[in-house]
């Protein structure tokens, strides 16, 4: 799932809001059992950090170069700390209630422990599962890990009565987890996850949730999502288990075969920009419909195109100039008349730190290498007051320095040093900002996928989201790049689940979009 970079501009990124709306989901019965879910809406903080996390999942976590994929490998993909959409089930007699994601880019069933130690944030700030206050509570002990881009989640495997939108399954293995890493679940609103994709990925070779109900109540072998896009909307989404509801889509569904049984990974044919003014997916590209993942994620390369085309500025870029505004004029006047470590050292940006760029040349080509060399890609990853922002304001003095030298005016020089670090030194985050106001002239984009076009329009794409009580715009397409063996490949998350009625259908190895309503 699914994100950027963090950035001195901003208080602490990486610290998700702790306070959100949730918007309950009140669901009609349809043809199988339906579970209410709960929305939570989006926040910048929340995107960004999935990003990161999802990134540091994929680097740490390589899949086997053949086509088969273990249950060790079952979450290179996945993070939840932008998951909105969640729900409720219980374990154990009587029934014990914990929220959790229901993701399509897994396959296990974990909430936390009660015998997680006490320093387990996590774990005491949620739902924990009691062993002994359950009468239907049976022993396992197998240990249990899953791989997170901050960590190993670990704990052990239990069975016990599982109530699952009306379904009690018997004896449903799941992890208890006693050691939670990273912000995604200390923040997270949800206390686990129950995984939806297949068997063969799950860890341990657990049996999924959703096999049991097929194997306990002879039901579909098939469930389906509707997800509302609409803020508060109440009903906002469902899950059916064991069938669809007609009233949330129109027409029928499109399907195509599951082309690898881990994920629910399929093929898009195309994808356009337009009236094909640009061409991403070209020749066709593996996707995945993922319930974990809030954004569209695709190979950062063609991501920063994609967002590119669509008008948007680079989210490092944009948040490295907001940071470089509002101090460069007094900044340039103090390179004027001393160093560039003195000159932040005066407008107390740096505390009597030694300067990274102490030794960089004062020519410009030189300076450039020497930033390179001394890792100025590292500005934006902390947030300590003489560490990553001192280095930030000594790049900009150093180019500053440079600049000065050939006599041009204030302007051009903070003009110049705003594109050199911000446009040209820092790396692109493969996310994008887009002008709110020109968000309706904005043009569509379609999927080709089974021979028919899946559009989106310009407000499903842009997501119109909260940062320090202010609203921003974000693209929808976020950039993210797997290992050779997982990738590349296409996350189709909320924003393209919320436009389309989907069913994933295991009988038959496909899944199915049709027009959500």
């Amino acid at each position: 799932m699914v994100m950027a970079r963090r950035g001195a501009s901003r208080a602490a990124l990486c610290v998700v809001a702790m306070v959100c709306a949730a918007a309950v989901f009140s669901v009609a019965d349809a043809a199988g059992n339906t579970l209410q879910l709960k929305h939570r809406p989006l926040t910048v903080e929340r995107i960004r950090q999935g990003k990161v996390e999802r990134a540091g999942a994929a680097a740490r976590r390589l899949l086997a170069s053949s086509d088969e994929v273990t249950g060790d490998h079952a979450e290179v993909i996945t993070n939840y700390m932008d998951a909105q959409y969640y729900g409720e089930i219980t374990l154990g007699t009587p029934g014990q209630s914990f929220e959790v994601v229901f993701d399509t880019g897994s396959s296990n069933l974990w909430v936390p422990s009660k015998k997680c130690a006490w320093y387990q944030l996590a774990c005491k700030l949620h739902n924990q599962y009691d062993s002994s206050a359950s009468s239907t509570y049976v022993a396992n002990g197998t240990e249990f890990a899953i791989q997170y881009g901050s960590g190993s989640l670990s704990g052990f495997l239990s069975a016990d009565t599982c109530s699952v939108a009306g379904f009690e399954l018997q004896q449903q293995t799941f992890a208890e987890a006693t050691n939670e890493p990273g912000l995604s679940f200390v923040m997270g609103r949800f206390d686990g996850i129950l995984g939806l994709a297949f068997e063969r990925i799950a860890v341990d070779g657990v049996v999924p949730a959703f096999y049991n109900m097929i194997s306990q109540f002879n039901i579909q072998p098939l469930f389906s999502v509707w997800f509302s896009r609409k803020a508060n909307a109440s009903p906002g989404g469902e899950i059916v288990f064991g069938g669809t509801n007609p009233d949330h889509f129109d027409g029928n569904h499109t399907y195509v075969p599951v082309t690898r049984e881990a994920y629910w990974q399929f093929a898009v044919d195309s994808a356009t920009v337009g009236s094909g003014d640009f061409n991403f997916c070209d020749g066709g590209c593996p996707a995945i419909a993922d319930t974990g993942t809030s954004l569209i994620a695709g190979p950062t390369e063609e991501v920063t195109k994609l967002n590119k085309m669509l008008g948007a500025t680079d989210a490092v870029a944009a948040e490295c100039k907001q940071y470089l505004s509002s101090y460069l004029p007094e900044l340039l006047q103090k390179v004027k008349n001393s160093t560039p470590l003195e000159a932040c050292q005066d407008i107390h940006l740096c505390d009597k730190v030694e300067g990274v760029l102490r030794r960089a040349s004062r020519k410009h080509s030189a300076a450039r290498r020497s930033l390179a060399s001394v890792g100025a890609r590292s500005v934006f990853e902390e947030e300590e007051q003489g560490g990553d922002i001192c280095h930030l304001c000594q790049v900009a003095a150093t180019f500053i320095e440079s600049a000065l030298a050939s006599n041009a005016t204030d302007e051009w020089v903070e003009k110049f040093v705003e594109d050199e670090v911000c446009n040209n030194l820092l790396p692109a985050s493969g996310e994008g900002v887009v002008d709110c106001d020109k968000v309706d002239s904005m043009p569509d984009i379609d999927f080709t996928i089974g021979g028919r076009n899946f559009t989106l329009t310009p407000d499903q794409y842009i997501l119109k989201v909260s940062s320090a009580g202010q609203s921003e715009c974000i693209s929808g397409f976020m950039g993210i790049d797997l290992p050779p063996a997982a990738g590349p490949l296409w996350i189709l998350g909320d924003v393209f689940l919320g436009a389309y009625h989907t069913v994933f259908d295991f009988e038959n190895k496909r899944v199915g979009f049709a027009n959500s309503k």
